[in-house]
């Protein structure tokens, strides 16, 4: 019927005789409105199905019923038809038949809204008889009702609040937009015959899935219930995903790994989901660990362990541990993934090495151990260690004694501290030196060095390092420069036996001349008392070599603090020997005073002869080799007392802050050729005019010497004769005046280059 005719036909039933219901029911919203508002004036009296229900229910029937047939006078009830459509297309039409069937006191005009197709099903003669009038017009599409669970209200656009209030949707309905929001605890499921299309949603991640497709994509089980809450919470502002992630994180996000640790757990979590959903531009190791990843602790995991996929020839290896070392140093806080990382990468066997690196301490003491379990040739640490552990590749890295012996010795020495053991080269200068004692002749007591140092009080400052040997004199070089600070020593041998008490004297020197005076002893309590997990008896392998090495970069962090104008003086009492640890054997002669020195010195009355390889001092027999004396206690880490080099070689190190930095640069950038006949010449540039420079090349040293143009220089290698790419330093006198200076050697007549 037309919509004029069914006015018609209402405005007669009100004025006719007939006391029986009718229902009229209208095609689409638009046509609603329009007929409700025509009659919502004057004394008609317009009733709510609302007004029937009970809280997050629907209307009583009832109830209803009762009410409207003892109601006097005209009555209009609207929204009836969206309840009854909830319970399914037999309760409307059956609730709409007994409607029809109630007597009445009065007059009474159902309002239905899109119910053509369940009407017409029924009796035509109600039809016919003008009980039931259907207009005309086009339908409204298909309504969707979204129940959006009470807790999510704040989160989504307004709607109707509660299923008791549903009529209320004329209010929200648009021609183009037939979706609902109902905010109730109702699910679909008690709705099991709805005529309306339900849309439920229960939780945080319903609605951003629903608005957001990325997040649709990576499905729920990405985050927890909290992580979604707090995330829709965050996104209030937002247009999208995508505005939110660029606003949080920016357009790069690979470079954000950088401010990861910074991050709180769900800020954390939101990278993890953007990297997932965005993906990442400019990090393949990054774009890789993402792959692998399902989850939050997926991608910490595999952050760790994804590169034990990769083999160490792939051609992308180092980019992918480059790039992993760089994240993981980001990801400190998960020590349960690295323990698992380092469990895991024992089965590379002797490659384990080349995939950890010094982010840690138990990767550091990781690779220790993995170094005295295969023993690494020097040339093999020398290649692996600058990207492994640099800091190790530098202790590793030789010194100039300016002695021959000397250097071959602690280059050796440390070699095999690293190792942890002692090489038959190093068995044999120790013996020898065990017996002549050259040190006696080649090195000058400490206070002869001690006694020309200027002790101003207003500029001298002493950094007494208990227990810090000769060993460490190539460290504290680098490093110094590394830090802008001018780093000279000279080498001295400290007092017999080389215990702290016999090896003060030049504190005491310093302390009257009022200067001030820090005595570090935690190089000595890490050697005697095994600090952290460093203990002989638990651990073979020389872990505790982590701990000295972030001593002594204390110590460096300590004088690049210092004014300019002061002079720091870094001296030492004595050194101390790794290999009398691990050499693990006691001579014949035994000590009245159980467990003092270790057994590496003993008073000369213990003893009425003097023992093999020992020296005599200060009344005390002193060990030279790696043996001890019988009943001194055994040490934790490393002992002192004894007369080996390690133990007795002391440096005076004063450092400055650099005045003016020195440039120094190869001549040119031609590969330097070489033959049979023809030896290596490396040309430099340096811009400054010294006769006492030299070079170090793969831990061999080189005299520099001038050419007849001022400030260039040259120096004659032998040694490099293997096609490649090598690094120098440079020093002048003993300061190491340029670091990594890189040049390549090629054979003369030679069409392609090798490098190692």
């Amino acid at each position: 019927m037309k919509y004029e005719d069914v006015i018609n036909r209402i405005d007669r039933y009100i004025k006719s005789d007939k006391y029986q219901p009718i229902i009229v029911d209208m095609p689409n919203i638009h046509l609603y409105k329009k007929i409700i508002g025509h009659y919502n004036v004057g004394c008609y009296d317009i009733q709510k199905a609302s007004s029937f229900c009970m809280e997050e229910g629907l209307p009583l029937m009832d109830k209803l019923q009762y009410s409207l047939s003892m109601v006097d006078g005209v009555v209009f009830l609207k929204g009836l038809s969206c309840y009854l459509k909830l319970q399914g297309e037999l309760s409307l039409q059956k609730s709409l038949r007994s409607l029809l069937d109630l007597s009445l006191k009065g007059k009474l005009i159902v309002f239905t809204f899109n119910c053509a197709s369940v009407l017409s099903k029924m009796d035509n003669r109600l039809q016919a008889a003008g009980r039931i009038s259907i207009v005309d017009g086009e339908p409204s599409c298909q309504l969707s009702l979204c129940f959006i669970n009470p807790k999510l209200a704040s989160s989504v656009p307004a709607g109707i609040k509660g299923i008791n209030k549903l009529q209320e949707m004329e209010t929200f309905l648009e021609e183009d937009n037939p979706s609902i929001s109902v905010i109730t605890k109702k699910t679909r499921a008690d709705f099991p015959n709805s005529m309306f299309d339900i849309i439920e949603y229960s939780s945080e991640y319903q609605v951003l899935a629903e608005q957001n497709l990325d997040l649709a994509n990576v499905g729920e089980t990405v985050g927890t219930e909290s992580q979604w809450a707090y995330l829709l919470k965050e996104m209030e502002n937002y247009e999208d995903w995508h505005q939110y992630v660029v606003s949080v994180f920016g357009s790069n996000l690979a470079d954000c790994i950088n401010g990861f640790a910074q991050y709180d757990s769900n800020k954390r979590w939101i990278y993890f989901l953007a990297l997932v959903t965005s993906g990442v531009k400019g990090n393949e190791y990054l774009t890789y660990v993402i792959s692998k990843s399902k989850t939050f602790d997926d991608f910490i995991m595999q952050a760790f362990c994804a590169i034990l996929k990769i083999p160490v020839g792939d051609p992308n290896f180092q980019k992918y541990y480059d790039e992993r070392k760089v994240i993981t140093s980001n990801l400190t806080d998960y020590s349960d993934s690295l323990d698992c990382f380092c469990k895991q990468v024992y089965g590379k066997e002797e490659y384990a090495i080349l995939y950890l690196t010094d982010n840690t301490r138990k990767e550091k003491e990781h690779i220790i151990e993995l170094i005295g379990k295969y023993k690494y040739s020097a040339s093999q640490l020398a290649e692996m260690l600058p990207s492994v552990y640099s800091d190790l590749a530098t202790y590793l890295k030789p010194y100039n004694y300016s002695n021959d012996f000397l250097n071959r010795y602690f280059t050796q020495y440390k070699y095999c501290k690293v190792i942890n053991s002692i090489s038959d080269e190093m068995t044999q200068m120790v013996a020898e030196q065990s017996v002549k004692r050259e040190y006696n002749v080649w090195l000058q007591p400490r206070s002869v060095y001690v006694d020309k140092l200027e002790k101003n009080p207003a500029k001298s400052v002493l950094y007494f390092m208990d227990a810090m040997g000769a060993e460490y004199l190539g460290y504290l070089q680098s490093k110094c420069f590394d830090n802008g600070l001018e780093f000279s020593a000279n080498i001295a041998r400290c007092n017999l036996p080389s215990i702290t008490s016999m090896n003060k004297e030049f504190e005491d020197d310093f302390k009257h001349a009022g200067c001030k005076v820090y005595s570090n002893k935690n190089m000595d309590e890490l050697k005697h008392d095994g600090t952290f997990t460093y203990d002989y008896e638990g651990n073979k392998y020389p872990i505790h070599l982590v701990e000295e090495i972030d001593i002594l970069n204390k110590l460096v962090t300590q004088l690049k603090a210092m004014p300019k104008e002061e002079t720091a003086y870094v001296i030492a009492d004595h050194g101390a020997t790794r290999l009398a640890v691990i050499n693990e054997k006691e001579n014949k002669w035994e000590v009245s005073e159980k467990g003092i020195h270790s057994g590496r010195c003993c008073p000369k009355a213990d003893i009425s002869e003097k023992p093999q390889y020992a020296t005599e001092e200060n009344d005390f027999w002193c060990l030279a080799n790696y043996d001890r004396f019988k009943g001194g206690r055994k040490a934790l880490v490393e002992v002192h007392g004894g007369a080996t080099l390690e133990e007795v070689v002391v440096p005076v190190i004063t450092v400055k802050k650099k005045n003016n930095s020195v440039n120094c640069k190869l001549v040119d950038n031609k590969p330097i050729m070489v033959s049979f006949k023809k030896k290596a010449r490396l040309k430099l540039f340096v811009d400054v005019d010294s006769e006492d420079m030299t070079i170090s090349v793969n831990g061999i040293f080189y005299a520099l010497k001038k050419t007849e143009i001022k400030y260039q220089y040259y120096a004659e290698m032998p040694e490099v004769k293997t096609v490649g790419e090598y690094l120098c330093d440079v020093y002048r006198d003993d300061t190491l005046i340029a670091k990594n200076i890189k040049f390549e050697v090629k054979k003369e007549g030679a069409s392609e280059r090798k490098f190692f």
